[in-house]
C-alpha cells in the first residue's frame, strides 16, 4: 500500500517539476523517455570527440556516489522538497513518513529466532519505492544549480548548447 501512495505523490510531484522548470537538462535520472547513463556517456563521447577534432584541452571527472541512497538525510529531503515548492501537505507526509521508518534486526538460532528493538533510520531514502528516485533527484537539485553558477561549461562546437556537468541519479561527470 506505501509503494501504492508514494507512486501517486511521485506523480503529483513530477509535473510541478516539470512545470517550474526544475527538472535539469544535466539530470538523466528522472526524465520520462531518457536512457540515463547511456545518454550521458553518448554526450561525454561527443565532447571527448569534439575536443579531440578541434584539438581543445579538457578535464573530466567521474564520480559515482557510494551508496548515495544512503546518504541522504531526511531533514535535506524535507528541505529541498520545500525549496522547489513542491506542496506543503506532500512534504509534510514525506517528513512524517520518514520519522516513522524503522528496521528491526532479526538472528535465527537453531533454538529460537531473535529481533531487536525498533531502529529509527535517519540517513536513507528507500531503493525500490517509485518515489524515493524523485526524493533523491530533487535533493541534488541545489548541487546542480550550484555547479551551474561555477562558470566552468564547455561550449558544444556548433551549437548554443553549454554543459558543465552531467547527472544520471547518483552518477556524475563533470
Amino acid at each position: 500500500m506505501y509503494k501504492n501512495l508514494t507512486g501517486i505523490i511521485a506523480k503529483r510531484i513530477s509535473p510541478h517539476l516539470e512545470e517550474q522548470s526544475l527538472l535539469s537538462a544535466e539530470q538523466q535520472g528522472c526524465h520520462l523517455g531518457s536512457k540515463g547513463c547511456k545518454d550521458q556517456l553518448m554526450i561525454s563521447k561527443a565532447i571527448y570527440e569534439d575536443c579531440r577534432t578541434r584539438n581543445k584541452n579538457l578535464s573530466m571527472a567521474w564520480i559515482a556516489y557510494q551508496k548515495a541512497f544512503d546518504s541522504v538525510q531526511h531533514s535535506w529531503v524535507e528541505k529541498s522538497l520545500a525549496l522547489v515548492g513542491v506542496n506543503s501537505k506532500i512534504v509534510r507526509f514525506c517528513k512524517l513518513s520518514m520519522e516513522k521508518w524503522n528496521t528491526r534486526l532479526f538472528l535465527k538460532t537453531k533454538q529460537e529466532v531473535m529481533q531487536s528493538q525498533p531502529i529509527q533510520i535517519q540517513i536513507v531514502v528507500f531503493q525500490g519505492v517509485s518515489l524515493s528516485p524523485l526524493l533523491f533527484y530533487i535533493a541534488l537539485i541545489p548541487l546542480t544549480n550550484e555547479l551551474n553558477r561555477a562558470d566552468c561549461e564547455y561550449q558544444v562546437h556548433g551549437t548554443e548548447r553549454k554543459i558543465s556537468h552531467l547527472l544520471s541519479m547518483d552518477d556524475l561527470n563533470c
